[in-house]
């Protein structure tokens, strides 16, 4: 119970853990890459929800309802068709810590 209360007060309860490459095929994104045209996963980001995959030809985003529902939203971003720019990164908890 602290331990989930701590997180969400330091505003780390959905923090992404970087997946290895030995674990790739162990998410679902690796489901969503195209091995057949030669596409590789260079970089694997996964939190309770959500999976960001980033591969040589696209970014592939695993949209997530919650940690225990299966449902997901499927969002590919290939480079040659998407400018990648302005990307921020923001975790918040649920206290403010400017309280």
């Amino acid at each position: 119970m602290f331990k989930k209360v701590a997180s969400d007060v330091l505003g780390l309860s959905d923090v992404g853990s970087v997946i290895q490459p030995h674990d790739y095929d162990k998410v679902d994104a690796d489901d969503y890459v195209m091995h057949e045209d030669q596409e590789k996963i260079y970089f694997l980001i996964k939190s309770k929800t959500d999976e960001y995959c980033f591969t040589n030809k696209a970014l592939i985003h695993l949209d997530g309802t919650s940690a225990v529902s299966k449902k997901r939203t499927l969002r590919r971003y290939n480079y040659h068709e998407h400018l990648i720019s302005n990307v921020v990164l923001e975790t918040a908890g649920t206290i403010d810590l400017f309280c």
